[in-house]
């Protein structure tokens, strides 16, 4: 009983593979995402941050694995190009040409060449198990950085590397609450790395290959505490519950992701019928450190979905968004409700679209898959989850945006190449779940791996 009990609720060990090669450029562009935007390279008026030139430099390697190893076009792919396609034609309609190629191909670099990236690099379960493990060193580091800046109520990295390379003193958002300054560490804001952080625990539970890798990575994501924000708080609760669901899911056998939908819609109708000023409106409202920021996030839905409303196809583009004069800040704290303001609703439904496909890909994919290597696929699930509860109270964007579209391209590969196999990696035996699968030896190759 105690065993069973324990398999359900710790992933099971596997053993770590080399490093192949076709993971490289995978791991550039994420170690990448953790350097600050002072190692930018300005080319032709064009700010290439340091993932963003990692992507077009490794962008070569992941046109030639698709070469070799050719995938099968899926809508999910569809909704990658048609937005990355979108951004330009929008900014070309609604501001100039020039506006038009560079901040549109920075937009669709960012989504697209990262999508493709994590297209191309990961094929199996065990390659994103392999790319996480070596990812884990530059994440200690990240949270030891936020750690130092956090408890000594002083940014370190950037202002240091500002000084170093002759850069202007960097614009930083220093803030303390409850008694820690609100870190940045490599960051432009603290929110930005605490949804970094938040989004890994999936990632550090289900891909781990042991008990002692899973607790560094958890110990990793604790350190989103370091930057204080409200949206890294959601994020860890939204990953958490949806693990313990697993779990209780595991050890039950009962629907309960099911059961807790139905009764997540019946609290939602409730909130939407009983309050004022409506579901998404409470949450934000509630569900912030800062009754004053709650407040100017209602605000900025307000006004700043009006504008979307009145541009629907292309958006407003770059120019400033029409608000009252005491909203003195042209930030907008919704991922998604900045898609369709800049770029218009066909650019907000692909964007939504590749998540939502993606997400419903690899659930669907699941059956097909080895227990074990079914994880990978509940890492990615959680993840895009946490994504896209995360952003209607922050804005993706620079690292955060290209690590996000990074992983949901591995979680489409994954998603593909199980669903192209058409049959369990390795062969049933009669028997209940999990017992019947016999468990991975060294050596071992799966049917139908690629």
């Amino acid at each position: 009983m105690l065993s069973a009990m324990r398999r359900a609720i710790m992933p099971q060990e596997v053993r770590v593979s080399r490093l192949p090669l076709r993971l490289v450029p995978l791991l550039v562009v994420g170690y990448a995402c953790l350097l600050p935007r002072e190692l930018t390279v300005e080319v032709l008026e064009a700010a290439l941050f340091p993932y963003r030139l990692a992507l077009i430099l490794m962008a070569p390697f992941a046109i030639t694995r698709l070469a070799q190893a050719p995938v099968r076009l899926s809508l999910t792919d569809f909704f990658a190009i048609f937005a990355a396609a979108w951004f330009v034609l929008a900014l070309l309609v609604t501001t100039s040409v020039e506006a038009g190629l560079i901040s549109g191909m920075s937009y669709a670099i960012d989504l697209g060449l990262a999508y493709l990236l994590g297209r191309a690099s990961v094929r199996t379960a065990e390659d994103l198990r392999t790319a996480f493990l070596f990812m884990l060193p530059g994440l200690l580091a990240l949270v030891a950085l936020l750690a130092v800046e956090s408890i000594s109520h002083r940014m370190l990295l950037r202002p240091l590397l500002a000084d170093v390379l002759g850069l202007p003193a960097p614009n930083l958002f220093e803030r303390a609450r409850y008694g820690l300054l609100r870190a940045t560490g490599p960051f432009p804001h603290p929110i930005l790395g605490g949804v970094f952080l938040a989004s890994l625990l999936p990632l550090a539970w289900y891909l781990a290959h042991n008990g002692r890798n899973r607790l560094i990575g958890c110990l990793a994501v604790c350190g989103a505490i370091f930057t204080v924000s409200s949206t890294a708080v959601l994020g860890l609760v939204v990953g958490a519950g949806l693990i313990m669901m697993d779990i209780v899911q595991r050890l039950s056998r009962l629907p309960i992701f099911v059961i807790a939908s139905f009764y997540l819609a019946l609290v939602g109708a409730a909130v939407s019928v009983g309050s004022e000023s409506g579901l998404i409106k409470f949450l934000i409202r509630n569900m912030t450190f800062d009754a004053g920021s709650g407040y100017y996030r209602l605000l900025i839905w307000e006004y700043g979905g009006a504008e979307a409303l009145a541009h629907p196809l292309f958006g407003i583009g770059q120019r400033n968004w029409v608000r009252p004069d005491f909203m003195f800040s042209d930030t907008v704290d919704t991922y998604w409700l900045v898609l369709a303001m800049n770029f218009g609703f066909p650019a907000l439904i692909a964007v939504v679209g590749l998540v939502g496909t993606t997400l419903v890909a690899v659930l669907r994919s699941q059956n097909l898959r080895h227990p074990v290597d079914r994880n990978a696929g509940k890492a990615v699930a959680i993840f895009l989850a946490v994504v896209f509860v995360s952003g209607f109270t922050v804005h993706f964007w620079e690292a955060l945006h290209g690590w996000i579209m990074l992983v949901t391209g591995c979680g489409a590969s994954l998603a593909s190449e199980a669903q192209r196999a058409r049959m369990p990696l390795i062969q049933q035996v009669p028997g209940p779940e999990p017992d019947y699968w016999p468990r991975p030896v060294e050596g071992q190759r799966l049917a139908g791996s690629v």
